[in-house]
């Protein structure tokens, strides 16, 4: 093999492994998006502040509470009282609304209020709350970590998404013309099978390590790792579907190989016409 035939050869692999890191990026900021989408974050969060709160709990001295503030405020809407994300209910609600509806209405406002105000939010309402969290803990980090799914780190995702899917197709247009026949479609599948493996390893040993850690933790702590444990779970479904989209192209671009490969060796063979 001469020495320019080794290079391009090297500089095919670099380019096939550069894709890949690109695509795991992208994979992964991808799913980052839909996380982070309005009906999934808010769904995350609502569950964040049911469980950081303790608002089973909680509930009836807020309503006790909520009840009061709306016979003596003088302001329209009443700000429920002690509880940490700012929630304001109109004064002729404030005076009635209690049980389940008021948990509703609390954990959806709250949920809203953080997706769009970021965890700037929390304890806003209330500087004496107590939220419960040790900084340096599990439980802490998760809760620090409700702060990637509001408003502000979806578009950080969304660009970040982009910018990495277009390097992608760069790099995929890069290694499909220095490539011939079915051998491109073999390089982008397993470039795509192997960033979305890694990516798959990867969410799993994350999903792992919280379910280890759940067993060892106490309650509360056991309820903020099983809703990290959910999150993974969506990382690990979608690096799922890629990691089947990019064995699919390795399989199709494989067969057409072998068929390809197959017809060269054994050519059709013409029927000798006889002598008129």
């Amino acid at each position: 093999m001469t020495r320019r035939a080794v290079l391009k050869l090297a500089s095919q692999w670099l380019v096939g492994a550069f894709l890949a890191v690109t695509l795991g990026a992208f994979f992964f900021f991808l799913t980052a998006v839909q996380v982070s989408s309005d009906g999934t974050a808010h769904r995350i969060l609502r569950r964040g502040v049911a469980i950081t709160t303790d608002i089973d709990a909680i509930l009836p001295q807020l309503t006790t509470d909520l009840h009061a503030a709306a016979q003596t405020s003088d302001q329209d809407p009443v700000l429920v009282p002690n509880f940490p994300v700012p929630v304001e209910i109109p004064k002729e609600e404030a005076g009635r609304i209690e049980g389940e509806e008021l948990r509703q209405r609390l954990l959806d406002r709250a949920a809203d209020r953080l997706y769009d105000d970021g965890m700037s939010a929390w304890a806003q309402s209330d500087s004496q709350s107590n939220q419960r969290i040790v900084r340096f803990s599990t439980a802490g980090g998760l809760h620090r970590g409700f702060g990637l799914v509001t408003a502000k780190w979806k578009t950080v995702y969304l660009v970040a998404a982009g910018l990495f899917g277009f390097l992608s197709l760069v790099l995929a247009a890069l290694l499909s013309l220095n490539l011939r026949s079915y051998l491109r479609l073999l390089a982008l599948g397993a470039a795509t099978a192997t960033a979305a493996v890694l990516s798959l390893a990867g969410a799993v040993a994350v999903r792992f390590a919280l379910r280890t850690a759940a067993t060892e933790a106490d309650l509360f702590e056991k309820e903020l790792l099983d809703l990290g444990v959910d999150v993974v779970w969506l990382f690990i479904r979608n690096c799922l579907i890629f990691s089947l989209l990019g064995f699919a192209v390795l399989a199709v671009a494989a067969f057409f190989a072998w068929w390809e490969s197959r017809k060269a060796a054994h050519p059709a063979v013409r029927p000798i016409e006889p002598a008129a």
